[in-house]
């Protein structure tokens, strides 16, 4: 079930479990590193920058408003615990992520190569306002192109 924390809506866990964390103060990056092992962290808002799977790019104003207020740090942890919890695969898939913008958007993107060698490029804009789960947004997005399928609720094959 979805919740609402600030201007997001994540999951029951998620939320369970941003509020238990405790934070070190002002390292609010290297805290979501420690916290997210599975994820790889850069700041920035700039989509296929990373490489390999499991990208997250956070605005440095983002991290900077998480410093200052413990609400809004819990909402993107919150966020970010949704991220991490999702299993993406596919032999295809080359490259994943995610991006927490400048406004605090959320934008998701991938790379898959094609049987023929070629690449394929995705990038959708999340709605985390919408009470639908975002995930389930990208999933429609991707299954809209033909490019995913959906195993079990917690993970997203992508065919590409």
């Amino acid at each position: 079930m979805a919740v609402k924390i600030g201007n997001s809506y994540v999951s029951e866990a998620a939320l369970s479990f941003a509020q238990s964390q405790e934070n070190s103060g002002g390292n609010v990056l290297g805290d979501l590193k420690e916290k997210f092992p599975n994820l790889k962290f850069q700041v920035g808002t700039a989509p296929f920058s990373g490489s390999g799977l499991n990208n997250v790019s956070i605005s440095p104003k983002i991290l900077k408003e998480m410093e200052n207020n413990p609400e809004k740090r819990v909402e993107y942890e919150a966020l970010i615990y949704d991220i991490s919890t999702q299993n993406v695969t596919s032999p295809n898939l080359k490259s994943h992520g995610f991006i927490i913008d400048d406004a605090g958007g959320l934008r998701g993107w991938g790379i898959s190569q094609n049987d023929d060698g070629s690449t394929k490029r995705v990038k959708v804009t999340l709605d985390k306002n919408d009470k639908k789960s975002w995930w389930q947004t990208l999933l429609d997005e991707l299954n809209a192109k033909k490019s995913a399928k959906v195993k079990s609720a917690n993970k997203i094959n992508l065919l590409a």
